[in-house]
This record gives C-alpha cells, structure tokens and sequence, in this order.
C-alpha cells in the first residue's frame, strides 16, 4: 500500500496522468460515436495503453526502488497487448474484415498478457525480466531504475516485433494498392506504428530513455492522441461518412458544390464527364455553365428555383435538385453553400413520353369507336322505325283478313323490332353519354302527376305480362327539380326491369317518400333477389346478373348504367336492396325543387 500513498508528483508524472486522462477522453469519444472496421481492437489498444500510462504515472511519482520495479512489472500486460490490439486493428481496418469469435485471436489477447504477467509476478524469484542488476539511480533532482533485463525481456520483446512489423507489412502494402484520397491516413497509420517501435528500439539497444524510462509509452500515447484528433476532423475512418463520399464519386448522377457565394466548389466525376472543358474553375461563378448556369443563377438571388421543366443536355433529361449544406456552427451565415444534384431522368422521359402518346392514340381511337357506334345507331334507328311503324300498320289494318299463323309472325317481327329500336336508343344514349353531348335541361316538375304519367305508362305492360302494378304512395305535393324526359327514362328502366324479373302473377310496387331535400322513389318487385356484391354488375355496362330464373330478362345490360349516369348528372342517385327468393327494392334519389305554397300542376 506504500505505493500509493507515499508519492512524489513532478511534472514527469504529471505529463504522464494527462495522456492518461485524453487516452481516457478519446475512449469514451470512440466508443460512444465512432463505426469503423477494426473498432473492437482499436478499444483494446486504447484500454491497454490507458494501464500502461496509469503504471508509468505511479512509477514516475514512487520516491523508491521497490516500488519503481513493483510499478514497471505491473505495466507488462498491457505492454504485451497493445501491440498484439493494434496490429489486428490494423489488419481489420485495411482488410475490412470482421474478426467475430476467432479462437486464436482471443488466444493471443487472454494467453500471451496472462503468460507474462506470470512471468512479471515470479520475476522477484526467477529475474527472467529483470535481472539482479537493477538499481535505482539519482541523477540531480530525478530518480529513476537502471533496468538489467534479463532473457525472457528480449524474448517477449521479439515476439511483441513481429505483431508491430507485420502490421507495417500491411500498411506498406495497402498504402500501394489504396487510391490517392485515402493515402495520406495510411501515411499516418504507418507512422504512428513505426514511431514507437523505433523509440523502444532505442530504449533497447542505445539506452535512450525519457525521464529516465522507456519512451515508447509516451510516443504511442501522443501517437494515438494524434490519430483521434484526425480522426475529429477527418472522415477516413468513419463508415457514414465513407459511404456518403462513395454516393458522391460512385454516383452516376452529376453533383456540383456551390459555396455560400454561389460559386463553384467542386464537382463529382460524373459532372466533370458531362460539362467536359467547360466546368468553372473552383471559386468561379456558374453563369457560363450551359443550361445549369441560368437555372441556378436566379436561385442564388432569390432561393428558389426559377423552372420545374427538367433540364435537356447532351441528349438526357436532369432533374436539377438543391440541397443546402448547413454550418454546423452558429454563425451569422448559416449555410455553407449548396450541393446541386442533376438526377438522370431520361428514362422516365421517355416512358412518360411513350405514355402519353399511347394515351392520345387510344383516346382519339375511343373517341372514333364512340362517333362510329352514334352514327350506326343513327342509321340503324331510322329504316328500324319504318319497320316498326309499318309492322304496327300491318297488324292493325290486317286484324280478321289473314290467318292465325301470319298475324303470329306479324307480332313477332314487331315485338322484335322494339326490342332492337330500344338497343339502338340505349347504345345511342351510352355513347352521347361517353362524348358528353347529352345536355339535360333540369325543370321543376310535380312529384305527384309525373309518377301519375308514368305508372299508367307501364301499367299496360305489365299487364301483357301478367304482373300487377301497384302504387301505394301518399300526396306528396312537392316539385322535383330534373329533366322529364330523362327522368322518365330512369324510373321507366328501373319498372320495366322489375316487371320482367317478377313472375307471371307477381306484383311490382311503387311507392315515395321524403328524405330530407330528395324525394326517394321506390320500386320492389317479386322476383328472386340479387346476390351480394353484385352492384358492379347490376350498374355496369353490357352486364346483366346470373340468376337460376327461368324467364329469360333478355336486354342489352345498358338500362340500368344508363339510368345511373343520368340520376347523378341530375344530382340525384340510385341504389338497391335485395334478399334473394324475396326480391329487389331500387330507390330513385330525385332531388326537390323550391318549396311552393299551391300545388303545381305538370
């Protein structure tokens, strides 16, 4: 315990205890920030190079020769792992590797400092290390050990040789392969482990001590201190920093770096391929710069980019992106500069290019198909109107002068020629529908004598069908506000589909009610009901649902999508709801009119 507590503190030992506090700050500051290859052992060096320092600040301050020795014994496991931790730094940091649970690795950190800690522990009864001739010596003001080293000194000392030339074998060899930017680090790498391994050789063969001790300890400390103060300011080691470097000079995409002025600061290899001869030299303003200098110029005065088209050069498409790179000290300017990207967009161009011409060709052929199938219709649906009037004229002015078979022909052909004059109208609507050439003029109607109309309407079709038609509605004496014509088109649909799904002695009933500004007009029939999730179906274009029914609905599947597009032009909307083997209600949304005080007459 004498040891510690009968100490004498100079500044030989004072220097000592403040590399031992900035090793110590540096540890702390490497394992909290830093991620770089060889990290484990770049710690491992630092922790022995701390024991080391503690050892030599007590040796430093013991006024005696016992506790001098006591102290130098002590300091040998870190003396044998700091060279063995930083050659595999070394190895690690230039090869990259990844050093895991490697069994002989772990053998030389643990065995060889354990071994020779034995070695320094029985060194009073065997003076392997340290021979008899070791004697303290005064010299003026400062006292320090003569060393007589003895065999196994020479030994580890040997053994330690090899870890420390194998990792400048390594640094020598990575410093030839590695490029020009990382160069002058491995310089410093290579110099940082020649320096002390030349002050031990000195300490060794020509006696050359500092403050009377071994200076390697002190050289490897400032060595270290050194390598972490670059370390601070330069990014060589820091994995973040190389992998936003590598975007930088790997990327394909032109990068070009403004300073806080506006001028140029550096560029990428990338940009220097596109602009060639006539990238600015550094401290030069961009205005000549083609293309790029007059985008960036109004930015630099007013920050914001004065173009969102992209930029067309050398036969590609940029898209020119700013970033500002901010100070990281708080100052007066904020930012340093800019870094401009000019990200390759040619691709995308050109697929967005290829799109929209693709587009207009199937608008312009959809909208030729459209003018095709208005002017069929057209043409169809006047010879069709001759058929039917004259198939009408036919029946009517032939009833009792022809046999049963012929007027049976007769009805056929004409109930046939309503069926194709109602896809003609259907296909016509859909496709003035399609081009927008429908104009709808919205009136206001009575409620009441417009479903009056349209019930006695279909009343005589649902008869020939054996379906009755009811209506169970009350006065409702309110003005709907739609286009007549239409809207009777869109109830007449909806009736006329629920009669043909309702079977022979079946009912269809109509009925209305106010909700809220709308009136809801609601039409249920008897038939088998519709599936769930069907509303595409039931709604869509050229579709009709499936159903086990054996009366055949026939129809083009357009009425009820025609009947959804015009009850929403008007403001107003349509739904269902359906229990199969019960039937289907449909409800018509039809907006009201102006509140009135008399009832309306149609």
């Amino acid at each position: 315990m004498s040891c510690l507590t009968s100490l004498e503190f100079t500044f030989a030992s004072a220097f000592a205890a403040a590399l031992w506090a900035a090793c110590a700050l540096i540890l702390v500051w490497v394992v909290r920030n830093n991620r770089f290859a060889g990290r484990p052992a770049f710690i491992l060096t630092l922790l022995a190079m701390l024991w080391w320092l503690f050892t030599v600040t007590f040796d430093l301050a013991s006024p005696d020769e016992t506790c001098k020795v006591g102290w130098s014994l002590a300091a040998w496991p870190g003396i044998t792992l700091l060279p063995i931790a930083w050659a595999f730094f070394v190895f690690d940091y230039t090869m990259n590797t990844r050093p895991g649970r490697q069994p002989v690795r772990l053998l030389l950190y643990l065995g060889l400092p354990s071994l020779v800690s034995i070695i320094a522990l029985t060194n009073s009864q065997t003076h392997l290390l340290y021979g008899t001739g070791t004697r303290l010596v005064t010299q003026g003001a400062h006292r320090f050990v003569f060393f007589d080293h003895g065999p196994l000194f020479f030994a580890v000392a040997a053994g330690l040789y090899i870890f420390v030339s194998s990792a400048l074998g390594v640094l020598a060899y990575a410093f030839l392969r590695a490029k020009k930017i990382i160069r002058p680090f491995l310089g410093v790498l290579i110099g940082i482990t020649a320096v002390p391994l030349a002050g031990n050789l000195a300490y060794v063969g020509w006696g050359v001590t500092m403050f009377g001790y071994d200076p390697t300890p002190f050289m490897f400390a400032v060595a270290l201190i050194a390598l972490s103060w670059l370390l601070l300011n330069n990014t060589m080691m820091d994995t973040a920093a190389q992998g936003r470097n590598l975007l930088f000079y790997a990327t394909q995409d032109p990068v070009i770096i403004l300073d806080a002025e506006g001028r140029f600061a550096g560029a990428n290899p990338a940009a220097k391929a596109l602009f060639g001869k006539k990238i600015p030299r550094r401290g030069e303003t961009l205005d000549q710069l083609e293309k790029i200098g007059p985008v960036l110029s109004p930015f630099i005065r007013t920050g914001e980019l004065g173009s969102a088209d992209p930029i067309r050069l050398r036969g590609r498409a940029f898209d020119p992106r700013v970033l500002p790179i901010e100070s990281p000290i708080q100052t007066k300017r904020p930012l340093l500069g800019w870094s401009v990207s000019l990200v390759d967009i040619t691709e995308r161009e050109q697929s967005a290019e290829a799109l929209r011409e693709a587009l207009a060709r199937a608008e312009a052929a959809n909208h030729a198909k459209s003018q095709f199938l208005a002017m069929i219709s057209h043409e169809l649906r006047t010879p069709l109107t001759s058929v039917k009037g004259g198939l009408d004229l036919a029946l009517h002015g032939a009833a009792g002068e022809v046999s049963p078979a012929l007027m049976t022909l007769l009805t056929i052909a004409q109930r046939n020629s309503l069926r194709l004059l109602k896809l003609v109208d259907d296909v016509l609507d859909l496709q003035k529908l399609d081009l927008s050439t429908i104009t709808l003029r919205l009136q206001d109607l009575d409620a009441d004598a417009f479903l009056r109309d349209v019930m006695e309407e279909y009343e005589a079709y649902a008869a020939e069908t054996g379906v009755r038609l009811t209506t169970t509605s009350a006065q409702v004496h309110r003005q709907l506000r739609a286009d007549p014509d239409r809207l009777k088109q869109v109830v007449g649909n909806v009736i006329s589909n629920a009669v043909k799904f309702s079977p022979e002695g079946g009912q269809v009933a109509c009925s209305t009610r106010l909700i809220g500004s709308r009136l809801r007009i609601s039409v249920q029939d008897s038939g088998i009901g519709i599936p769930d999730n069907k509303e595409d179906q039931v709604f869509g274009r050229f579709n009709q649902v499936e159903s086990g029914s054996s009366k055949v609905s026939g129809g083009s599947g357009l009425g009820m999508h025609i009947a959804k597009i015009l009850i929403e032009r008007m403001d107003g909307a349509i739904s269902y709801e359906s229990r199969l083997g019960i039937g289907t209600t449909f409800h018509i949304d039809v907006p009201l009119g102006p509140q009135t005080h008399a009832p309306v007459t149609a």
